[in-house]
């Protein structure tokens, strides 16, 4: 019986990688969820490119993310990040609002107009060193009631910095 549960573990830690095509996004297809909304959030990473750091047993890809607001104070009412694999894109994460707040600095999901929030401690971890595509997202709303949002993709390689 231990023989066969370790030859599934085996097979499954082979094959499910295997299965994942993690590809590149060619196209500008959105998930649903945005693609009926207008962008009017500003939302930049940087670096765009990521390369990995090690760290005991772990990699890191670092990177600072940007959101702004041009129009008007918008609140936020979701976000959260996608990861492109298997020619679409894939509900990585929604995070908890509160998050928002701590990590880039607004009160009350509040975005003032024309002041720029950043993360600048944002990352990806791993214990497998591999590239591929995220999307950060925002969904929001303007003083007038619209719901908007912001988007934009940032690419992680499977090349080591150290």
């Amino acid at each position: 019986m231990k023989k066969v549960i370790l030859l599934c573990a085996v097979l499954y830690t082979v094959l499910l990688p295997a299965q994942t095509k993690y590809g590149t996004p060619i196209n500008d297809k959105l998930p649903e969820k945005l693609s009926s909304l207008r962008r009017a959030i500003s939302v930049k990473n940087f670096p765009k490119s990521i390369d990995a750091i090690k760290i005991d047993d772990r990699y890191y890809w670092k990177h600072n993310t940007a959101i702004l607001c041009k129009e008007s104070e918008i609140t936020i009412i979701e976000y959260g990040a996608y990861l492109f694999y298997n020619d679409t894109w894939n509900l990585r994460k929604s995070y908890p609002l509160k998050e928002l707040n701590k990590n880039f600095k607004t009160k009350k999901q509040v975005m003032k107009q024309s002041q720029p929030y950043t993360w600048a401690n944002n990352w990806r971890t791993d214990d497998t060193l591999f590239g591929g595509w995220a999307m950060w997202y925002f969904i929001g709303i303007t003083e007038d009631g619209e719901t908007v949002c912001g988007y934009e993709k940032i690419e992680t390689t499977d090349k080591l910095l150290n």
